[in-house]
Order: structure tokens, then sequence, then C-alpha cells
């Protein structure tokens, strides 16, 4: 049964240029750790007695091959969390659902794999972008897309499925699921969510076909650009900042690096320390490295980190270049769960 449910996500990636290695993460390994065949991810999942087991969707790669990854696997995580204002949140979930499947469906004629998580519904659409000739087209060839190239912190790909993963549910999807082609976690059929102590049930299944995403291209260029007006205004907002004491402190943010939270750990990590002590601290990168791991590690105390933060944030130190920490003000627009958090 397992076994079954493991090729059928594995077919998935029939598409990919290559298939293995390919990370994988369990209840039992602490993080991400590599395969290089379905026989030892079988062993790993047993080990673990099929609790907490997941693929990422996108192969293993070193930094290199980063940018030759084209979009490949589209993620997109329907939370229940997300409706429990509403009287009736199941029925507002499964309306979400089938607005984002019908939104899939007329922009790139996709029927992706639908899973029910325990807290949610997964849905994973298998893509392709190609060229007149059908071959497969790197994002990074799209002379379009260049000069935005410096105002996307992540690599094209991670961008690209993120923001997919907001247009087909009109931005109604998990906030905090940010997956990129280093952590594009997706669950196995029938092992178990601890968290809801529930199997994983196959609602609907993927119909085999990777649908062709070229009706992404120019939204995404629309997204790029919007990207790069924001960054500007950021830079042009950054000699206003008005600091408490020192020029390079913000008390706000100095607390918080004193203060473990149980969530939101990867946003206050991007948006709020990296730039804060990279950009307006000007720490050395081993300092930098050395306060956010501990900080993590006291966050790690209080409610699971469950990403590799050791390594995220070596990852995307090299991005917080020229970027200023959110201020409260759009914290609250962009966060309000968040800002409440850090209110209290």
């Amino acid at each position: 049964m397992i076994e079954g449910n493991i090729l059928f996500i594995l077919s998935h990636f029939k598409g990919q240029e290559f298939l293995h290695p390919r990370s994988i993460m369990t209840a039992k390994t602490n993080g991400q750790v590599f395969v290089d065949s379905e026989d030892e991810m079988m062993r790993y999942f047993t080990k673990a007695n099929f609790i907490d087991c997941r693929i990422n969707g996108y192969p293993a790669h070193n930094e290199s091959e980063r940018n030759h990854l084209y979009p490949s696997f589209i993620f997109i995580d329907l939370d229940l969390s997300l409706c429990s204002t509403c009287k009736y949140p199941i029925r507002k979930l499964d309306y979400i659902l089938k607005q984002t499947l019908n939104k899939i469906n007329e922009e790139i004629n996709g029927q992706p794999t639908v899973l029910w998580t325990g807290g949610g519904y997964h849905i994973y659409q298998p893509i392709k972008i190609v060229t007149k000739d059908q071959e497969k087209q790197h994002l990074k060839t799209f002379r379009e897309f260049k000069e935005f190239i410096p105002f996307v912190r992540n690599d094209l790909t991670t961008e690209f499925i993120r923001f997919a993963a907001k247009y087909f549910t009109n931005g109604k999807g998990d906030p905090k699921h940010n997956p990129s082609i280093h952590s594009c976690l997706i669950r196995i059929p029938g092992t178990i969510n601890l968290k809801y102590n529930e199997p994983v049930k196959i609602i609907q299944e993927w119909d085999g076909i990777e649908a062709t995403a070229n009706a992404l291209v120019l939204p995404f260029l629309d997204h790029l650009i919007q990207l790069k007006i924001e960054s500007e205004d950021i830079k042009k907002r950054k000699p206003n900042i008005e600091f408490k004491g020192d020029s390079n402190k913000i008390a706000w943010i100095d607390k918080l690096l004193e203060t473990p939270i149980p969530d939101h750990r990867y946003f206050c990590l991007w948006h709020i320390l990296l730039p804060y002590l990279v950009n307006i601290k000007k720490l050395p990168r081993d300092e930098v490295i050395s306060i956010l791991t501990d900080w993590l590690d006291a966050c790690n105390r209080l409610n699971t980190v469950r990403w590799n933060y050791p390594q995220r944030i070596k990852e995307q130190i090299r991005y917080a270049k020229d970027y200023a920490p959110i201020s409260l003000e759009n914290l609250k627009i962009e966060n309000l769960q968040l800002y409440k958090l850090l209110q209290n």
C-alpha cells in the first residue's frame, strides 16, 4: 500500500531532469536527509512507522545547478485554520478548494492530485513551460525577466512556484506556507500526519499530464515588475527609517531577538532579522549566523521549527543585501497575526 503510494507520488516527477538524489523528511530524521533510491526512501519511512513522511517536490542540486531547475511542480496548501472564524469552516475550505481547482483547470487545463492531510488540503500539480517547438524552457531564458532578477530574493523557480500558488488561490492559501526548491516537502498518501494524528488521504488523483503553464508567464512578469517597484520604494524610504537611540538600532527588533516565539519564525528570519542584522547592524556574516541560530534554537525549544534553519540561514543571508527590515506599520498590513504576537 505505502510502496504503491510512494510510486504514485514519484510519478509526479517523471518530467524532471533527474529523480535522485532527493531529500525526504520523517518524524525521525530531525530535518531533511538525501536518498538515492526508492528502497532507501522506504527504509527511512518504515523506521519512522510512516509518521510525517514527506518527499521534496524538486530534486537535490548544488549551487551551480540552482538556476537551471525549471518550474516543474506546484504545491498549494489550503489550511483549515484559514477558515477558523467561519461558522462552517470545512464548507468554506471546500469552496476555496473548488475555486482553486476550477482556476487551475481554466488557466492551464490541469487536473492535480488533491490530498486531505488532516488539517486541510494539499494540491500537487506537475507543470511545464515550453517554447514554440514544445521544448521545456528555463525561466532564466526569458529576456523579459532578466532585469528583474536582482529584485528576486530567491531563485526564479522558487519565486514562480510561490507566485503560482497565490495566483491560483487568489491569495487564499496558507500565508505561512512558502515552499522553495529546497523545501517543497509533500506528503505520502497513507502515512500519518502526527499533528492531527490522521492518515493522509487521496481526494483526487493527478491525470498524469504535465500541465502547460505558459499562461502564467505574463502574470508572473507583472509580479516581478511589482517586486521591483516595492524594492525601489524600500530603498527610497530606507534613509527615513526612524530609530530610537543609536542609528543602527531598532528597539522592537532587538526585543524580538531576545524573545523566542512559537510561530512565524520564517517570516521573521526573512523580512525582519536578516535585513536588520546585515543592513542596519552591519554585522559580519558569522556573527549574523550565530545570533540567528541561537534565536531559532530558543524558538525550537518553545515549538519545533520544522525546517533546517542552520542551512536556511546560510542560504538566504546572501539575499538580504540592500533590503530594509519591514516596519511595524507594514507588518500590521502584511502579517497581522505576527504583529499582534509581537505587541503582546
